[in-house]
């Protein structure tokens, strides 16, 4: 068997993970190479003997590294990290919970973790991990946080109609209303109070004006306004609001014109605002069935619109261990970390799991020493302190 020196060590480790493919000083990251040969160890002429050198020697093993072992369900030796798999968590077979939209499971250290989804609105208020994110928003007792309780006066609500941020309470002048905290002076389905709707035509008789209806001012009903996304930049009644601000000349106010080279529309990424659209090499796309509406992609690198607008990369049922991107404009087949296409066929996709496979570790064609059984760990075959006797052989 050889022997490799790794370097002085002033403190030797039981097992350690170095890619070195039997018992060679050769190393490799994980993907660099998709297919390659063997590496060897060639001694250097005045390399001299590592146990005179003072140096520690490492040969291939068969045992796993702390924190990895081999599960009933292992394809591979010591394929299975403890400490970070969720399907086994500190122990083969001991998965962590199902996600949900409300909760999310990780293994950290080999324990199972939760994390809330506060963006949701749910907390853990009981410490139970059992109950997952058990306290949902709006709640009184836990208002934005554990334990933020509520005055009487004052209960948790959103601050904004359909919001979710909450608080105590609403700013000052609304009131919530149900759906969230409205301003009664202004809101045309809660003008005055909660749930009092104003009739957009103002009722039989009152004038009809282009682009304009009657809603909510001063909480009262019956004051003209404009429909969305029109002003009366010439100030007369009579046309109504007359400006259309999803125009080149007045996009998003009265007299904010476009840069030439850009157009203006309803911002589909952005709430649908007007906006003049689009900077540098993004391109204007169209959004089915409107004609106001548009996004810019940048169709050099967008997986959704490679090339052109609506083209996707991304199909359900990619191969596995690869996904489909958007490279320059044309979409090409990609492996994830961790695999590799070592049989060249692009149909059953990266088939090979370079991570842990001991024929292909850590790239395609690298290969652990078969005879000692040696595993592959994270891309990196697996090595242990050689155990010296008389004459310096090699015992296991």
């Amino acid at each position: 068997m050889k022997r490799v020196s790794l370097g002085a060590l002033t403190t030797a480790l039981s097992i350690s993970v170095t890619a070195v493919v039997a018992c060679t000083t050769t190393s490799r990251p994980i993907g660099e190479l998709e297919a390659a040969e063997s590496p060897s160890f060639t001694p250097t002429a005045d390399g001299g003997d590592v146990s005179e050198a003072g140096l520690t020697e490492y040969c291939p093993t068969n045992n796993c590294p702390p924190g990895w072992t081999t599960c009933p369900t292992s394809r591979f030796p010591c394929d299975v990290n403890l400490l970070a798999d969720p399907s086994n968590c500190g122990a083969c077979g001991n998965a962590c919970s199902e996600s949900t939209h409300r909760e999310s499971f990780s293994c950290v250290e080999g324990a199972c973790v939760m994390k809330c989804n506060e963006g949701m609105g749910a907390f853990d208020c009981d410490g139970q991990l059992e109950n997952g994110c058990e306290t949902m928003q709006p709640n009184n007792a836990h208002c934005g946080a554990c334990g933020n309780g509520c005055p009487a006066d004052m209960p948790c609500s959103y601050q904004t109609v359909f919001g979710s941020q909450v608080a105590c309470g609403c700013p000052a002048g609304q009131i919530d209303c149900f759906f969230g905290c409205s301003d009664l002076s202004a809101d045309d389905s809660n003008c005055g109070g909660c749930w009092n709707w104003c009739d957009p035509t103002g009722g039989a008789g009152a004038p009809q004006y282009s682009n304009m209806y009657y809603g909510c001012l001063d909480n009262t009903c019956g004051n003209l306004k404009c429909e969305p996304n029109f002003r009366n930049c010439d100030s007369i009644l009579e046309n109504g609001c007359e400006t259309s601000l999803v125009s080149d000349d007045n996009c998003g106010a009265c007299g904010n014109v476009c840069p030439a080279g850009q157009h203006c529309y309803l911002n589909a990424d952005k709430q649908r605002v007007p906006e003049c659209m689009c900077d540098g090499d993004l391109t204007l796309c169209d959004v089915a069935g409107s004609e106001t509406v548009r996004y810019c992609a940048d169709l050099r690198s967008d997986d959704f619109n490679c090339g052109a607008c609506g083209v996707s990369c991304a199909p359900l049922g990619h191969p596995p261990g690869a996904r489909r991107r958007c490279d320059f404009g044309a979409c090409v087949t990609r492996c994830m970390d961790g695999y590799a296409d070592c049989n060249g066929n692009e149909a059953d996709g990266c088939e090979t799991d370079t991570t842990s496979d001991p024929r292909n570790c850590g790239g395609c064609g690298i290969v652990c020493d078969a005879i000692a059984g040696q595993a592959c760990v994270a891309g990196m075959c697996v090595v242990a302190p050689c155990d010296q006797i008389d004459a310096g052989e090699l015992t296991r």
